[in-house]
């Protein structure tokens, strides 16, 4: 397993090849300090590359997600702060392995940015979600807002940046924006986890790179196709014979 070197606020477990990261500043509601959005890019960066690590899993300590960044750390100049936050926004949404948001309780401002950089999103019942910024003269970043509006459709995105309201799990599942709510969404999140685990990583990998603009190239090198003739075969040999494949390919090998 690789070494992850975390900052005071985050925390990592491993288990069963599903990696477990914590924001866990529970005195603050999770708020994120600037430190913590520094150091993000190469913690999700970190995790990707760990070949123990086959899912990871978002959550927050406490009894909340996060209720985005540390209003503390806010005035610096703007550039600086969207610089900050979309960079590890957007590290969080290009990694290759999947990735599943566990929220309960608040997951406001830079909580709902980093869960919709997420694949999946599991709320519990009572969870609330919004971007606050127009409560505090805020601009938010071009790369998160155009991720939501992606998701929930620029319709509610408008809304929700323009009133500041805050919705709840019902509301955020109506618009999409959830893809299961449970009582136990950590619970939930491992299941969904041990499920994509018994998934091709290359089918995985290769979908996950197509959605964020990339066009993979079967025929350079050969390499990719050769992997697919391997996938592919693996699949169609459980499949005839009735048993869980046990595909060979890993994320690691794309690199």
């Amino acid at each position: 397993m690789t070494e992850h070197n975390l900052v005071e606020g985050f925390d990592l477990t491993v288990s069963g090849r599903v990696g477990t990261l914590v924001i866990d500043r529970p005195e603050k509601r999770n708020a994120l300090s600037r430190d913590m959005w520094l150091a993000l890019p190469d913690i999700v960066s970190g995790i990707d590359e760990d070949p123990a690590i086959d899912v990871l899993i978002l959550t927050g300590a406490g009894g909340h997600f996060s209720a985005g960044s540390d209003i503390a750390d806010l005035r610096v100049p703007l550039a600086d702060f969207w610089e900050t936050n979309a960079t590890a926004e957007a590290a969080l949404a290009s990694v290759d392995i999947p990735t599943i948001a566990a929220i309960e309780g608040n997951c406001i401002g830079g909580g709902t940015e980093l869960s919709a950089a997420c694949d999946i999103r599991v709320a519990a019942p009572g969870a609330k979600f919004g971007i606050t910024a127009a409560k505090l003269g805020l601009v938010y970043p071009p790369g998160p807002t155009r991720r939501l509006a992606e998701i929930i459709g620029p319709t509610w995105t408008r809304y929700l940046l323009l009133t500041a309201e805050v919705i709840d799990t019902e509301r955020a599942d109506s618009l999409g924006f959830l893809h299961r709510v449970s009582d136990t969404p950590l619970d939930t999140a491992r299941e969904l986890a041990e499920l994509m685990m018994r998934r091709s990583p290359l089918s995985q990998t290769g979908a996950k790179r197509i959605l964020v603009g990339e066009d993979p190239d079967p025929a350079a090198g050969g390499w990719l196709d050769q992997a697919y003739q391997q996938e592919i075969s693996t699949g169609q040999e459980a499949f005839f014979a009735k048993r869980q494949p046990e595909f060979g390919f890993r994320r690691l090998d794309w690199r």
